[in-house]
């Protein structure tokens, strides 16, 4: 745990994530800087509606991109099998989440930001796989 502040970068995309609706947490840990997404919503072909959703950001945020992400344990697919690339468990703050290690392959530090990221993330978890 640290007391550092989170960076500009980073509180001026949680603002933007609050003012969408998205109820969320920020706190660093082990050289990242998190940001915990309170009932995220998931796509069908899950076994779970939402899921809280964990963001691991380097601490070079923005310039360095954000890289795979993290659900509650038990978010599987709706035939009980474990998504590809997702079968690792971590415990993170005190809690084990499920981590998918999905990576996005663009990024540009001056456009991109956690919005831009939740569509990677929403992108990915709607292949079902």
């Amino acid at each position: 745990m640290s007391d550092r502040p989170p960076s500009d970068d980073l509180r001026v995309d949680a603002r933007a994530l609050v003012r969408k609706g998205y109820k969320l947490k920020l706190f660093a840990e082990d050289g990242f800087d998190d940001v915990r997404i309170y009932d995220y919503p998931i796509p069908s072909g899950y076994s779970r509606s939402t899921s809280d959703l964990l963001l691991r950001l380097p601490l070079s945020y923005r310039a360095g991109r954000p890289d795979m992400f993290w659900t509650d344990v038990d978010l599987l697919l709706a035939s009980g099998q474990v998504p590809v690339q997702a079968d690792v468990i971590e415990t993170i703050e005190g809690t084990q989440w499920r981590r998918f290690s999905w990576h996005l392959s663009n990024w540009n530090p001056t456009t991109d930001n956690l919005l831009t990221y939740l569509a990677f993330v929403d992108g990915r978890l709607a292949k079902r796989r």
